[in-house]
């Protein structure tokens, strides 16, 4: 028997299905006249279409607009969002309404009807709303293509075009303002609950991730003292947490643990499991064959060192003993499943938060995940896959740094990739009058934003810290894949669910695993497992749930703060609207990179010399660059820290308490001088009684007191960063 064929472009598909007309539809990826000139309608949109539109009244009009839309270049989210949008509001308006035919719709007559709730009375408003804006922008920027076309064509095409409506029409029934409101209510209520916290969650991450860091590297210091000993396991081991050996604070807890192989596991247990998986532990057979015989490790207890407070152990133990990772919150039996479903909504979580989609990421590998929940199921301690919730954090903890320091959407952090055309490292002079008269370094991140129509890439200013972070997913992976140094990281493809995977070809893309391109949902997994357990709440006692677009918000939040003109000409020059800047690229040399941790940036940094570049431009360039040195942010040191703001601050001076700053603590010594500085402004302008002044510098103090309070944080989980750990055998039996 033949296999079927698979069409060749994704419009074939449709063929017989849909119109012919629609399948030659001129100006569009279909036009036979002019192939190539527009894009072709992607498969995952023609695979939608028939799979759940065809053989509807709508389907010639819904897959018209697809095509028109595509051809005008919007992504491939957008057009799905709209089509679905549509389909599902006509599906169940027009049983309602007693359509059969699309032509039997009248816009004038029925959009008011639904608006105004006399069908369908049960929909939201925010529903009604959306359909009406989704159909408003559908038909008219169906009209306009329509108009560009002669004659002939528009009479041709004009039945398969959804039909305008005047505004007259539903005037006072859309209620956009109210709606418009209503979510950027709920928005702004989530980012308020974040915003306080903002470096908290920070500072969170890391010391999160440093604690199973130091998990790891106590696993596997237990794994080489047992290295060629033929041990009986289980075998037993403990280390010390919490403490600050430079401030003098004790250790306060010892950690247990054990170490399995599935063999002492299962006979340990034996009165939990059958008499079939005891005997074949025994024989060596089967499941517990010499190559399946893996082992796991097992945290026991953990055991408060200093007063009587419980022991604090690890935010995750819950997460790993109830089974909520993967799809497992979602299987088992109906009361089981009810369980967890409450249980998760307790913590406003939605049915599945902590999925992966990659085996081994999160939680156990595939081939090991029958077991281990089984097993899971039969002891009171926490199975914990080492590895995979080392990869979790380390790649959530990029996540967050990234939400949080650039408000980059997480579309856009998808696109980072160890190639010298997106990490991008710039070479400054000093600011004019500084006394240290070496360059500056700034590194780039050029990623393409959303609503960006061309593959035109923007600049991401990024800090030492998230460079740092970045060479460290970068380790992490190689360790993952055992590359040998200087072997580069697997090119793999964009992640086909997400709308512009067609966009973007196969790469050494950072935010990878298992020979997998990670998804939007996988990222946001490692990073909410990072930060479960941390509660944000509204005013009105409704839980926030972290998400990288409301991390988004929140970073926002914080910019606006600080003032930017309409168009930025240092802005502008640094997103390389300036041909002129791009020539001027080239490769950086080894003797650039200072520390051998900047090795994997070495091999795919790009250079570019500002001095040079500006000397070589236009006039009237160098003249507005001169102007702006000093006052634009990416070129400009700033009081406290670095600035990852590449626009144009109009408060030239006022760095203290700004979100396009990141902390840095080496410069503490400024903020306490400027923190003094403010103080006797204070008592200055009080005793003036200049009282607005007084309040302006009041400010300011608090500003300091914050940013020391942050800079206090980085050092704290830098400190506990490079802890160690000594990991003590206890003897067997």
């Amino acid at each position: 028997m033949e296999a079927a064929t698979v069409p060749t472009r994704p419009w074939e598909q449709l063929v017989g299905k849909i119109a012919s007309e629609i399948l030659v539809a001129p100006k569009t990826g279909a036009d036979p006249h002019y192939q190539g000139s527009w894009p072709e309608v992607p498969r995952k949109i023609t695979n939608y279409l028939e799979r759940n539109v065809l053989a509807k009244p709508w389907a010639d009009a819904i897959a018209l607009l697809s095509s028109i839309m595509i051809a005008r270049r919007f992504e491939v989210t957008s057009v799905l969002s709209k089509i679905v949008t549509l389909h599902s509001r006509f599906t169940s308006l027009f049983p309602f309404l007693g359509l059969e035919r699309m032509e039997k719709w009248d816009p004038a007559r029925h959009l008011p009807m639904y608006l105004k709730a006399d069908v369908l009375p049960d929909d939201p408003q925010t529903v009604r709303q959306r359909f009406w804006v989704t159909y408003n922008s559908a038909s008219k920027l169906m009209a306009q293509w329509l108009g560009s076309l002669p004659e002939p064509q528009r009479q041709i095409y004009q039945k398969f075009t959804l039909p305008p409506i005047s505004r007259l029409f539903v005037e006072g029934l859309t209620r956009e303002k109210e709606v418009t409101q209503q979510q950027q209510q709920a928005r702004k209520a989530e980012t308020d609950a974040v915003v306080p916290r903002f470096a908290a969650i920070r500072a969170e991450a890391h010391f999160r991730y440093n604690r199973i860091a130091r998990l790891r590297r106590a696993y596997h210091q237990a794994l080489r003292t047992l290295s060629g000993k033929g041990p009986d396991f289980p075998v037993t081991f403990s280390y010390e947490e919490g403490g600050d050996k430079e401030l003098g604070i004790p250790t306060h807890e010892r950690l247990w643990f054990q170490i399995w192989d599935r063999r002492s596991f299962v006979q340990t247990h034996a009165e939990a499991y059958s008499r079939s998986p005891v005997v074949a532990s025994h024989c060596h057979t089967a499941a517990f064959a010499d190559d399946s015989n893996h082992l796991f490790l097992e945290f026991v207890r953990g055991e408060r060192l200093i007063g009587n407070a419980p022991a604090e152990g690890f935010w995750f133990e819950e997460l790993f003993k109830l089974g909520m990772f993967g799809l497992n919150g979602s299987l088992g039996s109906t009361a089981e499943v009810k369980a967890k479903q409450a249980w998760l909504a307790s913590w406003g979580y939605g049915s599945t938060p902590f999925f992966a989609e990659v085996g081994g990421l999160l939680t156990w590998p595939v081939k090991e995940g029958r077991f281990m929940v089984s097993a899971q199921r039969r002891t009171t301690g926490v199975l914990v896959p080492v590895e995979a919730i080392y990869a979790a954090a380390t790649i959530g903890l990029l996540a967050v740094d990234l939400f949080t320091t650039t408000g980059a959407r997480i579309n856009e952090v998808m696109q980072i990739r160890l190639t010298d055309d997106c990490i991008v490292r710039l070479k400054m002079p000093p600011p004019p009058g500084s006394k240290d008269p070496l360059p500056r370094i700034r590194y780039v991140l050029r990623l393409v934003p959303k609503g960006e129509k061309t593959n035109t890439p923007q600049d991401y200013f990024i800090g030492t810290e998230t460079k740092r972070l970045l060479v460290r997913v970068a380790q992490m992976l190689g360790e993952h894949y055992q590359l040998q140094p200087g072997e580069p990281l697997p090119s793999v493809e964009f992640n086909a669910s997400n709308g512009r995977a067609h966009r973007f070809a196969e790469g050494p893309y950072l935010f990878q695993y298992a020979g997998r391109h990670l998804s939007a949902n996988t990222i946001t997994s490692c990073m909410r497992f990072l930060l479960h357990g941390m509660v944000f709440k509204t005013r009105e006692g409704k839980l926030v749930v972290l998400k990288p677009h409301l991390l988004r918000h929140a970073f926002a939040t914080h910019a606006v703060q600080v003032e930017k003109i309409p168009v930025d000409v240092v802005g502008a020059w640094l997103h390389q609207k300036n041909l002129t800047v791009t020539d001027y690229y080239s490769k950086p040399t080894e003797s650039m990179i200072a520390e051998a941790s900047d090795l994997f940036l070495s091999r795919v940094a790009a250079q570019v010399n500002v001095s040079e570049a500006v000397l070589r431009s236009p006039d009237e360039l160098q003249r507005l660059y001169d102007e702006a040195r000093g006052k634009a942010g990416t070129l400009a040191d700033v009081i406290g820290g670095q600035c990852v703001s590449h626009g144009y601050c109009a408060a030239k001076f006022a760095c203290v308490g700004c979100a396009g700053k990141v902390p840095d603590p080496a410069k503490r010594y400024q903020i306490e001088k400027h923190k003094q500085w403010a103080s006797l402004q204070v008592d200055y302008a009080t005793l003036e009684g200049l009282r607005p002044e007084a309040e302006r510098m009041k400010q300011l103090v608090r500003d300091c007191d914050n940013e020391l309070a942050e800079m206090d944080l980085i050092e704290s989980y830098q400190r506990d960063e490079c802890r160690e750990v000594s990991v003590r055998i206890e003897p067997a039996g």
